[in-house]
């Protein structure tokens, strides 16, 4: 017994020798092979566990992933390429407009029919200006004692220069204002110009002939006020004058007291002076009161164009303005009595007819004055 039990431990014994020496073996003195995935230099043993960790773990998304992030990735750089395209069409077909107002019906279009705002609102200001967009059309307007040729900023391509050419004084300040024009033009500074000219009371604007394009000059589109006998709805637009925006001799006081006038009366009569267009009658429809008009024309060169054969006031008729005519003040004493007649409702209505009228009319006015800058300077649209 004693003899078994000593052989059973010496076997165990030797049994733990051989195998102690044997891992001695593998771990110090055996040869490694190379691991086929490692091809590098050798890592620290922590980032080797790491390395062997991720790369025995299988993510079941890692696919999804992927391709998510390949198609936001698509869909980021089409958003972005969309959105420069759109940014380039719209600097293809929006239009900038810098207006020069250097005739006081400037202010009529500025703030009457584009509806603008000026800054600084006092009137007295040497330097005024404002910026607006209508349609596709960017607006600034400058104005004010300040604005001279070659010391302000064009800060546009196409000009609309408005001008007053009513007397020999009036037209050599806007010639230089013109060859001012002509010199940026030339030099590619500006690309087109519009001309809304406040013309002769007795039509007499041949001055301006040799600076419209049509007679070899650079001005490819004119408005001009009065019935001038050019109008042709193509390069050439009557103007309306529009109401009085620049009075010297005016005070608080007095122009209170003429809107007083305005606003109490059903009628305001409008006789013809050196035109029978005048800021009377503008003035009137603004508060209501019926312009009484002395439809008759007044010498010199206006009168009917190949479009309108409507003259004097060819435009207003055109556009049905709810006034009274008379070709003799004769006739007045008929109008009144029939004035006698109506009853107040009636008179309201009218008044509210009139009002309603002109803020179409206006309306109308801007709406084809940037369709015709639109039409004529914008590259797509003359295509």
């Amino acid at each position: 017994m004693r003899v078994t039990r000593k052989r059973l431990c010496s076997a165990l014994l030797a049994a733990y020798v051989l195998f102690s020496l044997y891992a001695a073996y593998s771990v110090f003195l055996r040869p490694r092979r190379p691991s086929a995935s490692r091809g590098g230099p050798r890592q620290p043993r922590l980032s080797r566990e790491r390395s062997s960790l991720g790369n025995e773990e299988w993510n079941p998304w890692e696919g999804d992933e992927k391709n998510e992030q390949i198609v936001s990735q698509q869909r980021y750089e089409t958003n972005l390429q969309r959105l420069k395209n759109m940014k380039s069409q719209q600097e293809q077909t929006d239009l900038k407009v810098q207006i020069w107002g250097k005739a006081a019906i400037g202010l009529y279009l500025w703030q009457h029919i584009l509806e603008g705002l000026l800054e600084p609102a006092d009137v007295t200001a040497q330097w005024r200006e404002g910026s607006i967009k209508g349609g596709k059309t960017h607006f600034s307007f400058i104005t004010g004692p300040a604005v001279v040729p070659g010391y302000f900023s064009v800060e546009a391509d196409n000009v609309v220069l408005v001008l007053n050419g009513r007397e020999e004084a009036k037209i050599t300040y806007a010639t230089q204002w013109l060859h001012y024009a002509q010199t940026l033009i030339q030099t590619r500074k500006l690309r087109h110009v519009a001309i809304v000219l406040l013309g002769s009371e007795q039509c007499n604007n041949e001055w301006i002939h040799p600076y419209l394009k049509r007679r070899g000059g650079f001005v490819e589109l004119l408005f001009v006020v009065y019935d001038c006998t050019w109008i042709n709805e193509e390069d050439i637009f009557q103007w309306p004058l529009g109401v009085a925006t620049w009075q010297p001799q005016e005070t608080n006081e007095s122009f209170r007291i003429y809107q007083e006038a305005l606003l109490q009366s059903d009628l305001t009569l409008c006789p013809v002076g050196v035109n029978t267009e005048c800021y009377r009658i503008y003035e009137a429809c603004s508060y209501g009161s019926v312009p009484v008009v002395e439809d008759v024309m007044t010498p010199g060169k206006c009168g009917n164009s190949s479009i309108y054969h409507s003259a004097p006031l060819q435009l207003l008729k055109t556009m049905g303005a709810p006034f009274i005519f008379i070709k003799n003040w004769e006739e007045l004493p008929a109008v009144l009595e029939k004035e006698k007649n109506m009853s107040l409702q009636e008179k309201i209505q009218r008044r509210k007819k009139l009002i309603e009228w002109y803020r179409h009319f206006k309306a109308q006015m801007r709406h084809k004055f940037i369709n015709i800058m639109e039409n004529s300077f914008l590259p797509n649209a003359k295509g």
